[in-house]
């Protein structure tokens, strides 16, 4: 195990506390004006949550998820310390029910890499067209000792699946007997139209599907560690065993406080990643970036022609302060690539970007 390069680089800039640090490289959303939350009471610390998550929550999530035209019950919701707790919480119940592969639409953060192989599974990257895409399915082989991860809207290339995409990997997991996992922590921020907005909506039958979901990236809100998965009832029952006799359960306050925000909503996230994404959109088209447009996701993924962005991040680091992530956070690794995020501070943004820009004219002459 190893920490990920942007974890030692912000690892250095704790260690540095007089060094005025600029942040350009987690993908978190952040509010314009701090949301109102309810001050935690005494009760909530003085007694432990139900293993499942405490009812307002659920039913807010049962609700959101309802308005996105998925079709569940709290019966299919288990809170969960964020999202990666819930993709492990998952990835330890499936092998130890016999799966052995994990085939995942890529690249994926290092982390997911590392959570798979750390549980005893044989990891597969396949590029995320691939891994999502209709028939393409079929040359996978995958059966029923297969999980099939996929990330929508994804990290870190911003692809969405389609309808027609959705339905042929349902129908895929139907015939074939795999386990398919559906990353969503994104799901708030689909820019195109063409992309599904919820692929859960479209899930015939909830046996071996299971999706997780998280307070972080939807609703700017990590120090929460707060999430959800969804599946069917019977699943859920045995993954809330896990989570008792694991870490018994989420805190309560922290979860009331996950209730509230998700009541709020989070439409001024959504506004202002929208906003970021017109400003880094057209910074990149005036570097010259090679630029995919992202279909959904909070930050662009790019080819800055610099070669390896390591390089260039050690170089922003050590001679102006600024921290980006890289392509090396990532499996498999893209050398050459950078994720600059869309929802941080306006003026961050700005001033991170003309940075960037002017080390790249000065490393072209």
């Amino acid at each position: 195990m190893r920490l990920t390069p942007l974890s030692s680089r912000r690892a250095v800039a704790a260690g540095t506390p007089g060094v005025d640090w600029r942040i350009l490289a987690e993908n978190i959303p952040v509010w314009q004006a701090d949301p109102p939350m309810p001050v935690a009471g005494w009760d909530d610390h003085a007694q432990y949550a139900p293993s499942q998550g405490v009812e307002a929550l659920l039913d807010v999530l049962c609700e959101r998820e309802r308005r996105r035209d998925v079709t569940i019950t709290t019966e299919c919701l288990l809170v969960t310390n964020g999202a990666f707790d819930g993709l492990g919480l998952i990835a330890r119940h499936l092998a130890a029910r016999g799966v052995r592969r994990a085939v995942c639409g890529g690249p994926v953060l290092l982390n997911v890499f590392d959570l798979f192989n750390a549980v005893g599974l044989r990891t597969v990257i396949e590029d995320f067209p691939v891994a999502a895409g209709g028939k393409s399915l079929f040359s996978l082989e995958l059966g029923p000792s297969d999980l099939l991860y996929i990330n929508t809207p994804h990290n870190p290339t911003g692809a969405c699946l389609d309808e027609r995409t959705v339905r042929a990997i349902f129908e895929a997991q139907l015939e074939f007997g795999f386990t398919l996992v559906v990353d969503l922590v994104y799901d708030s921020f689909v820019h195109d139209p063409a992309a599904a907005v919820s692929p859960i909506a479209s899930v015939p039958d909830w046996r071996n599907v299971y999706a997780v979901n998280s307070f972080s990236k939807n609703y700017g809100a990590p120090g929460l560690r707060v999430g959800w998965l969804m599946a069917a009832p019977e699943e859920i029952e045995a993954l809330t065993a896990r989570i008792e006799w694991e870490r018994i359960a989420v805190s309560s306050s922290a979860q009331h406080q996950a209730a509230s925000l998700c009541s709020l909503g989070n439409a001024p996230l959504v506004e202002r990643v929208r906003a970021g994404r017109e400003l880094v959109s057209c910074w990149a088209e005036e570097v010259g970036a090679v630029v995919a447009p992202p279909q959904g996701g909070t930050h662009l993924w790019t080819d800055l022609l610099v070669g390896d962005a390591e390089v260039l991040a050690d170089e922003l680091m050590t001679d102006h302060g600024l921290i980006i992530s890289t392509g090396a956070n990532f499996y498999p690794a893209l050398d050459n690539h950078v994720r600059i995020p869309y929802g941080v501070e306006t003026a961050l943004l700005q001033e991170s970007l003309e940075t960037i820009a002017d080390v790249l004219r000065r490393r072209r002459g």
